[in-house]
């Protein structure tokens, strides 16, 4: 019975310590330890964990470098397995010993912290970077986007890449100023304020019916998508079917009787 307590004991601290929030935590203090220990104070100015106001609520930022060659928005994962994605796709896949979880394409979901900071300082996007840096043991298992960093090294070899200097030192400070001042104070409330409007989000695009386009009495239906389906010929045997008239996006087929 005093085992099987102490293993409860283990597991019970061992979860409340690796909770995604609490591994995501330390993940971001991982880089931004690495960035401010690497990159020079005169050249990069470093900001970290910005909720940043946007139109129906707030945004969270992991990290932002500014300096002469750009402003530099980085999305931090701590995750381990094998990683499967895209730059094209709306989900990336992780695989670990027992599970399998999709999560929303973290490129996808900095792009939007890259358009509240480019609305804030109102400058090209041509000045900003979209970075991801997997900062866990996590190991690529499909060809990865170049802004996609593997490690802290990755990341710091991604920002050295950029050479050509677009800002001026004044404009850099002035951004840094602009930034802290429209950020909102990382309280507890605060935050859970930030996670309320995210849970809205989510149940308002659950709740979004899928739009099937429509299709005229008589027609067939695509059973893939509901588009309207053509009769076409299989050039290769010369029989008819049906395919859908959104090929090549959709590739749904049905037998012509």
């Amino acid at each position: 019975m005093l085992k099987f307590l102490l293993r409860s004991t283990i597991w019970a601290i061992e979860n409340s310590i690796n909770t995604p929030e609490r591994k995501g935590a330390r993940g971001e203090r991982l880089v931004h330890n690495a960035l401010t220990s690497v990159l020079s104070e005169p050249d990069y100015k470093v900001l970290t964990d910005l909720i940043l106001p946007i139109a129906g609520g707030t945004t969270q930022i992991d990290h932002l470098v500014l300096s002469r060659f750009g402003i530099f928005v980085i999305e931090t994962k701590n995750m381990s397995g094998w990683i499967f994605g895209g730059a094209d796709q709306q989900k990336w896949t992780q695989v670990q010993k027992r599970s399998k979880r999709s999560f929303q394409n973290p490129l996808r979901q900095n792009y939007a912290h890259v358009k509240a900071v480019q609305k804030i300082l109102n400058v090209d996007q041509s000045t900003l970077h979209n970075f991801v840096v997997f900062t866990g043991t996590a190991e690529p298992k499909t060809a990865m986007p170049e802004s996609v960093a593997w490690g802290l090294k990755d990341l710091g070899k991604l920002i050295a890449l950029q050479k050509m200097q677009i800002l001026t030192d004044v404009q850099v400070d002035t951004y840094s100023k602009k930034l802290r001042g429209e950020a909102l104070e990382g309280t507890k409330a605060m935050r859970n304020e930030h996670l309320k409007n995210l849970e809205k989000k989510v149940a308002a695009k659950k709740r979004t019916p899928t739009k099937i386009p429509a299709v005229s009495s008589g027609q067939i239906a695509c059973p893939r998508c509901g588009a309207e389906m053509i009769k076409r010929t299989n050039r290769r045997t010369g029989d008819a079917f049906w395919g859908c008239s959104s090929f090549p996006k959709c590739k749904g087929t049905r037998k012509a009787t």
